[in-house]
Parts: C-alpha cells; structure tokens; sequence
C-alpha cells in the first residue's frame, strides 16, 4: 500500500541485532552457509556450534478494522497476533488511513502494545481505586494530519514468545449530537500486519552440564534456550575458558531472558578474558523456556570458543499427600461459602512453624472453578484458614493459563484474623502480613523480611506489597 507519510519507531533493543526485515509481502531468503575453518589451540565444539544461522521469515496479517472516537471501552479495537517461538526479530507494520471527505478532520491513532495480556487503557481519566494495581502499556500514536494515510514500522529485538495485543483507539469523542441520514460519518481506518524472523539453530541447554559453544562471527550470535523446573529461586549461567583464534581479548555480551513491553525483565553482562563470569536471575519464570543469547565483542574476524553451564536454586514445598487425603480436603472445602458471602478463607497467624524437614515454604492447595465462560472463582482446600508462620511463606498459586483468565480482574481479598497461639513471655504486638502478588514467581531466593509497615498503597503498575491486620 502506497502512503504519503512514512515512520518507523524501535524499540530499544539489543545491541547487535540483526538488521530489519524487507518491505511487505517481499520474501526473504537466507542461505545456510558453509562454516569457517575450526580455531586452533582448542579442540571443537562438543555441541551449539553457532556455525552459519539459518533464519525463516513468517508474515501475519489481520483485517482492516474501522475505528471510532472513543467514548467507553467498546470503541477500542483488540488486534491479537501470537509470535512464534525462537523469534529473533518482530516488526509490526501499522497502517492508518481516513476518508478524503470534508467531514474528515485531522486526528491521531492511538496504540497500546502489551505482551500475556490485552492493554488496560484509560484514555478518558477515570480514577481507579487507590488498592488496584494497574499493569503499563507501551503507546504510539499515528497522525492523521494533511496526509490520509500513515505508515509507521515497530521494531523489537528477541521478543517473548506467545500471545501479543494491540489496542487502537481515536481521540476522546466530542459529544456533539448528530442527526442519522444528514451528515455521513468519516471512515478511519486501521490494518496491523506482522513479520517476523526465526532462527532454527536453537541449542538446548541441560542444567549441571557444562557445554562448549563456539561464536565464528559477531553477526551469527548464539541462540540457546533452557526449560525453568517449577518452584526454582535463581538461575545462575556460568561462561568460562574464553579463547579467540587471533590476539585479541576475548569479549562476550550475554542475554538473558526476552522482550517485552513496556518493560524488559532481560539482563545484559558483558565479559572479557578468560576468566569465569556469572550471571544471575533471581525469580526466574517457573516452567517456561527462557531465552540465552551470547554475542561477539571481539571483532569482525575473530572467532570465539567458550563453556557454558546454567544451574538453578530450588525451593520446594513439603511432600505431597495421599489422593485419599486430597479427596477428603476437597470435600471439606466445597462447604465453604464462596466469595459473595463471608470471606472464603483467612490467614491464620502461628507463632511456631511445623517441622516441614528441608522444605522452604509451604504450599496450600487451591482448586479452580469455572463457572460460565467469563466468570471463575478459587477455593482453598482443605480448612476455612490458611496458617502462615514467620519463618516461611505460605504459597498460593491461581491457576490463570486460560484464555478465560486473559484480561480478566482478579478481586482477591485477605484477611489476617487471629492468632493460634500466644504466650506472655513471646507478645506479638502488631501482626502484620506481606502478601506478593504477580506473574512472575513469588518465592525469592533471598527473600526480604516478612512482616513490616505498610504506611501507603503502591505505586501503579505495580503489585500490592503488604497490608496492615
């Protein structure tokens, strides 16, 4: 499509990215190249040889949806689009169009991007409450002024796999009253298309086992992956015995981790030399892959061999019961009332934790139940109480890997109600509690104390991080 006013916006992204892709709907073709010659003083590569990547490129693309000035939330549009996996590069081409009439005026698109979830958008103002946690977006806009059309390009580099949303909307709608059949309204248009680029030389990593990898030239980085084990703390990735095959130092720039908007969890560590460099990722996401690239500092002809090795840290919870056991919990809990009524389950502070051997938190199960197709609640087994003990956390995880639980509102209320037990010689004095909630794993590996103040609500976007008793 042809247009008269042309723009490309990027995200940041890493240094040494790969450049962007061709115009739309131009194939694009990478050939597997031959490798270059082995380096000498060291032996070859056991295993994820970067040796000539071979790249595929993929094209998405999504009807024109017509857009209206905005009044509620039914006058945004949701563009969905999923971003393959080993994804290297993502371009969005975004098209902006209006009629050529004289009820045309100039305006802007307005889009917010946001990866897992769609965009909570507020473009009216509204006043949210001071308690709810309100997730970011990252925006762009597209003018609509002289010209009727506008073409903008977003760029990332190493996107997240998985689900993204785009939301589109027009300016605040003025509130002029308009009489059907005497004015003909103007036609604003909008059509998102995707493209992106794969690699196909994605090494596994295995944790514990050190493998050697080999980087021929800075502009073939090295793509690897490792799975994350559920209830891990930290991941720590390890490079060591750095050689070049020509007298230079030996530089690394390794990431870890992928992107998203609008902000990026990817950390960045440069080494030199040959010496071991670490880098460690606390919370890391429980039971999805996580994405390690390593790029070549060291210049346009050297050629780099060096060990890699991830490992995790663990905290589990106790050992499992029995199914008769469970089966039992399960039906003691189906008699709890159920949110609407009196709160379905309270913590119960304890002053003495249970010998739990070498476990670090504990776990309380939780049951899900849908409902209809929009509405879903959570019960907790077992009693009406849930323990908590200062000495460790007790754990709670709802189950939101459904499309149901996608853009939804979680209302989760807490409750610190008693105390089991209490001594004079140990006062408690003013019990509080530090609930953490998010996405990502709320077991730390150094975790920050467990009860303190709570003097003000937390910022927006961010989760709650304690609440008084």
């Amino acid at each position: 499509m042809d247009s008269s006013s042309s723009s490309s916006s990027s995200v940041p992204a890493m240094a040494g990215a790969r450049p962007g892709l061709p115009p739309p709907l131009l194939p694009l073709l990478l050939l597997l190249l031959p490798p270059p010659a082995a380096p000498a003083g060291k032996g070859p590569p056991e295993s994820g040889a970067a040796e000539g990547l071979t790249h595929v490129s993929e094209y998405f693309s999504q009807s024109a949806q017509r857009l209206s000035f905005y009044s509620w939330y039914g006058n945004a549009k949701l563009f969905r689009f999923s971003v393959p996996e080993d994804t290297v590069l993502l371009r969005w081409l975004l098209q902006a169009s209006r009629g050529s009439g004289p009820e045309c005026s100039r305006t802007q698109v307005t889009l917010h991007f946001r990866y897992g979830a769609p965009p909570v958008i507020n473009p009216l103002g509204t006043q949210f409450p001071a308690n709810m946690s309100l997730p970011g977006s990252y925006s762009q806009t597209l003018p609509l002024g002289a010209a009727p059309q506008n073409t903008t390009f977003v760029n990332l580099t190493s996107p997240a796999a998985g689900d993204w949303f785009i939301a589109a909307h027009l300016p605040e709608a003025t509130g002029k009253i308009e009489v059907k059949g005497f004015t003909t309204p103007c036609a604003y248009m909008l059509q998102v298309d995707m493209f992106v680029l794969r690699v196909l030389e994605v090494s596994v990593l295995e944790p514990d086992v050190p493998t050697w990898q080999t980087i021929s030239r800075p502009a073939w980085p090295l793509h690897t992956k490792i799975f994350v084990p559920g209830y891990s703390t930290a991941l720590t990735l390890e490079l060591r015995n750095c050689t070049a095959n020509i007298s230079v130092a030996c530089a690394l720039r390794i990431t870890l981790g992928s992107a998203t908007l609008p902000r990026s969890f990817q950390k960045v560590l440069n080494c030199t030399g040959e010496a071991p460099c670490h880098l460690l990722l606390a919370s890391p996401p429980w039971e999805k892959w996580l994405r390690v690239t390593v790029e070549s500092l060291s210049g346009p002809s050297a050629r780099l061999s060096f060990q890699m090795m991830a490992s995790f840290t663990a905290c589990k919870p106790e050992g499992g019961s029995t199914f008769l056991a469970f089966y039992k919990s399960l039906n003691r809990s189906q008699v709890a009332p159920l949110p609407g009524g009196s709160p379905n389950a309270t913590w119960q502070a304890d002053v003495d934790a249970p010998a739990l051997g070498s476990s670090c938190l504990h776990s309380q199960p939780v049951v899900r139940e849908d409902l209809d197709v929009m509405w879903m609640v959570f019960r907790v087994l077992g009693e009406s109480s849930v323990p908590v003990w200062p000495q460790l956390p007790t754990l709670l995880l709802f189950n939101l890997n459904s499309g149901v639980g996608s853009g939804g509102t979680l209302v989760l209320s807490l409750q610190l109600n008693r105390v089991s037990q209490w001594e004079p010689a140990r006062p408690l004095g003013r019990v509080l509690g530090a609930p953490r909630l998010g996405h990502r794993p709320p077991v730390k590996a150094q975790r920050p104390p467990l009860c303190h103040p709570c003097r003000q609500p937390p910022p927006l976007g961010r989760p709650p991080s304690c609440s008084p008793a």
